[in-house]
């Protein structure tokens, strides 16, 4: 699943960004605020919500292992969806490290393995 759409600003310098769209931030987005040719954090939320909906739903009750490379604003979202946590994105995010494995046990909806990045060290210790 790709992060969310910030439209304009994609791929654009950090200091060009600040100078063409001053203030203009993730977290001073309204809700239905959508970046200029992107998405709104409510647009993002629901189209992870309908993905994560539908794959749970289609892997449930099986003992296959399933991998979903994604983005850690992805992430976020799915440990509020699990948790039943109402999302916004003013809320405080999980942790979620770069190239971090979470295990989700998709019966029990809960996370088996959270935030483990040991293998980046070689260490076999869950972080």
């Amino acid at each position: 699943m790709r992060e969310m759409n910030n439209g304009d600003l994609a791929g654009m310098p950090n200091d060009e960004v600040l100078k063409q769209y001053p203030g203009l931030f993730f977290r001073s987005l309204k809700m239905y605020e959508p970046y200029p040719d992107g998405e709104s954090p409510n647009d993002f939320f629901m189209r992870i919500k309908k993905w994560f909906e539908e794959f749970t739903a289609k892997h449930k009750n099986t003992d296959e292992n399933i991998l979903a490379v994604t983005h850690g604003g992805v992430i976020n979202i799915i440990y509020y969806l699990v948790n039943g946590i109402e999302w916004s994105n003013k809320a405080p995010a999980f942790k979620t490290d770069n190239c971090s494995i979470h295990i989700l046990n998709t019966d029990t909806m809960e996370f088996e393995v959270e935030n483990f990045t040991g293998f980046l060290t070689g260490s076999i210790k869950e972080e």
